[in-house]
């Protein structure tokens, strides 16, 4: 009789445990928040900068009729201006753009010789050069793009004839051409990238003529440079 009683209070007790387990909130099953990654970095878009570098000149003047060599003039300066331009990121790695450029320059020379006639030195300076160019570049990795470019370009240039420092003569003009050249392009945050490049431009041949009527002679130049520069790109407006 005993067991029997200790058996029934044993079985009320754990049913009514039961009934105040259920009674009881539950708590919500724990799940755990996905984790957002971010989206790879894209180049298609399109972007405006400033850079700044070291420039290069030769410039050979030749007899207009003959061919022959008068002078040769070397000259290196500073450079700098700004770039605007459009890419494009497609099958996977591939970047397409096109781009503006126009650079103020500090390239200038002189040059001393008895063939110029009445002059006794011939002074050159470029004052600017641009360029519109096409490229084509490949990331090689999410961040980093390298490039190829080429197009055209465009230069202007000031010279005078001088006896004894003393400007006797002078001359401007312009001239069109190419330019081939090619870099690598870091983004080191969302809107940012910074490049370096290196720009090769050659121009067409020019018969200049003095202020007096006077001709120099054939004008054949071109034009190095590099450069390091800044872009701010507007990526985010395409998606």
């Amino acid at each position: 009789m005993k067991r029997i009683l200790l058996a029934t209070v044993a079985m009320t007790a754990l049913g009514s445990a039961t009934v105040l387990a259920a009674d009881l909130p539950q708590r919500p099953a724990y799940k755990a928040t996905p984790v957002m990654m971010a989206p790879p970095p894209t180049w298609t878009g399109c972007y405006i900068g400033g850079n700044v570098g070291a420039g290069w000149s030769h410039t050979d003047v030749n007899d207009e009729i003959s061919g022959a060599p008068i002078v040769s003039l070397s000259g290196t300066g500073i450079v700098g201006g700004g770039q605007v331009g459009c890419d494009y990121q497609f099958a996977g790695n591939w970047v397409i753009g096109v781009q503006g450029m126009f650079d103020g320059s500090g390239l200038k020379s002189d040059v001393s010789s008895t063939i110029l006639s009445p002059a006794d030195t011939l002074h050159g300076s470029i004052p600017w050069f641009a360029t519109a160019t096409a490229r084509l570049g490949y990331v090689v990795v999410p961040n980093l793009l390298v490039y190829a470019k080429g197009g055209g370009a465009w230069t202007h240039t000031d010279a005078s004839l001088l006896v004894s420092g003393a400007v006797v003569d002078t001359s401007s003009f312009d001239q069109s051409g190419w330019t081939a050249g090619g870099g690598a392009e870091w983004m080191f945050a969302p809107n940012w990238s910074v490049f370096a490049e290196y720009d090769y431009l050659g121009f067409t041949d020019k018969t200049v003529t003095l202020a007096s009527g006077a001709n120099i002679g054939t004008v054949h130049q071109n034009v190095q440079v590099g450069l390091i520069g800044v872009n701010f790109r507007f990526s985010g407006l395409f998606h």
